[in-house]
């Protein structure tokens, strides 16, 4: 019993050294290779693609060690057969695992034909395409393979008898389930059942979405064929990209072929759509352009309607069409704010094929009236001065607020709450630089419109000149020096007395150093400073003299009493005498002095043509200083603002001047036609009686002109916004002929509505088109500061125009840096309104409008083919252009290499040895086992 045990552990022991060893044979066998093991077969060598499983043969080795153990009474030798066939058995059932496969190679074509059904497709084009899909057939070999689809909107795989006709989203079309689908017409099927069956798919739909039927053609080759699709289209698509499908084709290795066919030709005239321009005001004249598409040459009419009634201006027009593209525009006005509908229709067309197409709609939304803030600086003196400009632009829709001289805010924010700002005729002492500073940054940075309007009080003559004001507008307050300038010789009388310390001298010394610096060079100046008695602080010279002359000045101090009779004297006997054509005296004071010889003294001044103004600081005896003015024929002006001196004094000098101001009659003539004054007949506008001599700055845009060449209108971009010069007048003094025209207030309308805020910084872009029934919406947030606004929380609103209603939310997703788009199903064809609500926090931090429609199917945009996709999609894959059907099934010098299993042959002969194995187990064909006790 020992004995028999010691041989059993022997066996054991034997039998794991021998599996040992195969498995370390088979693992030398594998080691060099890292996915498969390459048998040498003659020609065509044996490859076992997942040769691992060859390792099961480390286990037949335990199969002799079982026979040693076995309790039959077969024969040794039986038992040592029977146990070799089990070893084969198990072999074949590793090698069968194993995968054993070897690589074929051949030119076999496999070629699916997509005929496009699509109403695009006129009937005699698709009974080319059946008699083409016919000849294909015709021209294939017994072992070539043919495969039909036919697509519209979605492609659907043929089947000659007509049952179980599917699409490509599993609905009948898979090969797995029914081998016939895969049976062409030499598989057992007819060509005429053939043709039949595309004939019954003709009414798949208004769409054609050739990708997607390349897509489904992938599913239908089998294998050990060179994969073709040949395309039967007019290339025109309404969804899907066939181009990029096209690269994705070639990676695949498959070639894509197309053939057109020619059709009778047809007159086709249709509607492309219509334009609308992106922002729409109540009131404000705009255009509607119609894209109009035709054949032929043709005179038809065409209706537009504004929501359910005619157009109010032009609701019909006969036009002469020529072929091609035409371009239709109908002038518009929106009554009222909201969302106003522009549907276009062709009537009384007589040759056309398609009468789908004949009509477009489209909806925009309009704003409310604009607001424009109308600053006039002579309604102080003359109340009605600003009623003439503001009733003509209350009659053109806009509203208007009108303020005097004072009433120009001093904050940006202030002035966002309007469109537009007007200043007219107001001098330049009455606009601070905190006032300026504001117009400038309403300008540059939120996008507002300003218009300066002329006077005498404007631009240089108002005292303007150096200052931002002057920065900000599109030209210099100087003028073009081509008339005959008048030279002029100013007093300056300064108090000097003791009340006048500290910054009022300081002031006064500043004011006097800015008139010398306005004066020409051949100009004269004097300054007579006065306290109780007079004193020369410049003598009578010429204003070239800067640098003395500013120095005398500067020694200029203050005390004493007050007494202005001396000094008004000295000056007068001074300017007595001078060479000049205009002399002019300016008076400063701030206290109280002595009437007693003023007034008289002051008309024998003018009875010498010299004039005299005054200006009075704080407490200074206003009636004093009006006896001084009134009988000086001058100008007055009080003011407690010591930093406008300076203006006031350059405002004086120059009215003095008189240069700045050119009163005689003047014809406004057009310098370049732009939008701004389009339609408005100013050409034929009567003559204007004056206005601001002004010079015009290198980058701006001069409209008008007057007879000597210089800018009447004028224009130019101040950051995101615009400004406006008008030398001429508003009101009743130069304009009082334009005022009695009656282009007066489309004029200014005009004027204005070009002008003015386009856009408001809390409303970003949007941007929406229709492609394949789905609309896509996109938004870019970008802020003034030209970047990108990330992180907000976004939701379209798609409106239905009809109702005002809201028809669906849609959260919009970020997709890049300030990018957010959506997508929505298009379910009905006419236009939607598009709302994009921005938030951050929870609180709306911006808004975006917009709109899109789809006028009518796709399919009816275009009637005559389209080959550039198909082109392109053959010489990206390698296919063919307009290929002969015997050329379908040419390899064109291609094989496909494909490898086939041999593992069913393989079980086959572990069958046969497991019927052997059966065989020996049950038969005794070598004797009895001697059994030895």
């Amino acid at each position: 019993m020992r004995s028999v045990t010691k041989r059993l552990l022997l066996a054991i022991a034997l039998g794991v050294v021998a599996a040992v060893a195969i498995a370390v044979a088979i693992e030398l066998l594998l080691a060099p290779r890292v996915r498969a093991v390459v048998i040498p077969w003659g020609e065509r060598p044996i490859e076992l693609l997942e040769p691992t499983w060859l390792y099961l043969c480390a286990l037949a080795p335990f199969f002799f060690v079982v026979r040693t153990s076995s309790l039959t009474d077969l024969s040794l030798t039986q038992q040592i057969v029977q146990s070799g066939v089990r070893t084969l058995l198990l072999a074949g059932i590793a090698l069968a695992l194993a995968r054993p496969a070897w690589t074929s190679e051949d030119d076999k074509v496999a070629t699916v034909i997509l005929v496009d059904v699509s109403e695009s497709v006129s009937d005699e084009q698709l009974d080319a395409a059946r008699g083409y899909v016919t000849a294909l057939a015709a021209a294939k070999t017994e072992d070539d393979h043919l495969q039909v689809v036919t697509f519209a909107e979605r492609p659907r795989l043929v089947r000659p008898d007509g049952d179980g006709d599917g699409d490509g989203n599993g609905n009948g079309n898979g090969n797995e389930h029914d081998p016939e689908a895969n049976a062409g017409p030499g598989e057992g099927a007819s060509t005429s059942d053939l043709a039949a069956a595309i004939q019954r798919h003709r009414d798949a739909g208004k769409g054609t979405d050739i990708q997607a039927a390349v897509q489904l053609a992938y599913g239908l080759f089998p294998a050990g064929y060179l994969p073709r699709i040949i395309i039967l289209s007019d290339g025109n698509q309404t969804s899907g990209d066939l181009l990029s499908e096209a690269y994705r084709a070639e990676e695949l290795g498959v070639r894509l072929s197309w053939q057109t066919f020619p059709q009778d030709r047809v007159e086709e005239i249709r509607v492309a759509g219509l334009r609308i321009p992106d922002e729409v005001k109540v009131g404000a004249p705009f255009e509607v352009t119609a894209e109009i598409w035709s054949t032929h040459e043709d005179e038809i009419t065409l209706s537009l309607r504004q929501d359910d009634f005619p157009n109010p201006l032009e609701p019909k027009k006969t036009v002469t069409l020529h072929e091609g593209k035409n371009q239709v525009t109908f002038k518009s006005q929106a009554a009222r704010a909201g969302f106003t509908t522009y549907r276009l229709r062709m009537d009384g067309v007589e040759h056309d094929t398609e009468s789908a197409n004949n009509e477009a709609v489209m909806t925009t939304p309009v704003k409310g009236r604009p607001r424009v803030l109308y600053v006039e600086g002579s309604v102080m003196r003359e109340p009605s001065s600003a009623g003439y400009l503001a009733r003509a632009l209350d009659h053109e829709n806009i509203d208007v607020e009108v303020r005097g001289p004072r009433g120009l805010p001093s904050t940006a924010k202030e002035l966002e709450r309007y469109d537009l700002v007007l200043v007219s005729d107001v001098p330049a002492h009455f606009v601070g630089m905190a006032q300026m500073a504001a117009l400038e940054r309403y300008l540059r940075d939120l996008g507002g419109g300003l218009i300066m309007a002329g006077g005498e009080d404007s631009f240089g003559s108002g005292g303007y000149q150096g200052t931002r004001m002057e920065k900000i507008m599109p030209v210099r307050f100087d003028s073009e020096k081509q008339r005959e300038q008048p030279s002029v010789a100013i007093a300056l009388v300064v108090d000097r007395s003791g009340s006048m310390s500290g910054p009022k001298i300081e002031a006064a010394k500043a004011s006097a150093r800015a008139t010398a610096e306005v004066l020409s060079p051949s100009d004269l100046i004097t300054v007579i400073a006065f306290d109780n008695q007079p004193t020369t602080v410049v003598r009578l010279q010429r204003a070239s003299n800067r640098t003395r002359i500013a120095t005398d000045i500067a020694r200029l101090s203050a005390g004493g009493g007050t007494s202005i009779y001396p000094a008004l004297r000295e000056a007068y006997e001074g300017l007595q005498g001078a060479n000049a054509k205009v002399k002019h005296v300016i008076v400063l004071s701030d206290g109280q002095a002595p009437y007693e010889g003023i007034a008289d003294l002051c008309q024998e001044m003018r009875g010498a043509r010299i004039t005299v103004s005054a200006v009075g600081i704080g407490d200074a005896d206003r009636n004093l200083l009006s006896l001084i003015t009134d009988n000086g024929d001058g100008r007055l002006y009080m003011t407690d603002d010591l930093a406008a001196l300076p203006r006031i004094f350059m405002k004086e000098t120059t009215e003095a001047q008189r240069a700045a101001l050119v009163e005689d009659n003047i014809k406004a003539h057009v310098l370049k036609r732009v939008e701004m004054i389009e339609g408005t007949g100013v050409e034929n506008a009567p003559l204007l009686r004056g206005y601001v001599s002004t010079k015009p700055k290198p980058r701006s845009e001069v409209v008008l002109v007057s007879d000597l060449g210089e800018p009447i209108l004028a224009r130019w971009r101040v950051g995101t916004g615009t400004s406006v010069a008008w030398t001429s007048d508003v009101k009743n003094r130069w304009s009082v002929d334009w005022i009695r025209w009656n282009g007066y207030p489309k004029f200014w309308a005009q004027v204005v509505r070009t002008t003015m805020r386009r856009k408001v910084h809390e409303s970003y872009d949007l941007y929406a088109r229709v492609e394949g029934g789905q609309a896509r919406v996109v938004v870019d947030a970008i802020d003034n500061g030209d970047q990108f606004v990330d992180q907000l929380d976004t939701t379209l609103e798609v409106i239905d125009p009809r109702t005002s209603q809201v028809e669906r939310r849609i959260p919009m997703e970020q997709t890049a840096a300030g990018r957010y788009s959506a997508d929505f199903s298009v379910d009905r064809y006419g236009s939607y309104m598009l709302k994009a609500v921005h938030r951050r926090d929870g609180q709306v931090v911006a808004e975006s409008m917009g709109a899109v429609a789809l006028s009518y199917p796709l399919e009816y945009l275009r009637t005559s083919p389209d080959t550039a996709p198909l082109v392109h999609a053959a010489e990206v894959s390698g296919g063919l252009s307009r290929p002969t059907p015997d050329r379908v099934f040419d390899a064109m010098g291609e094989s496909i290499r494909y490898t086939e299993d041999l593992w069913p042959w393989v079980l086959l002969l572990v069958a046969g040895l497991l019927l052997l194995d059966l065989y020996l187990k049950r038969l005794r064909i070598f004797g009895y086992r001697t059994i030895k006790f």
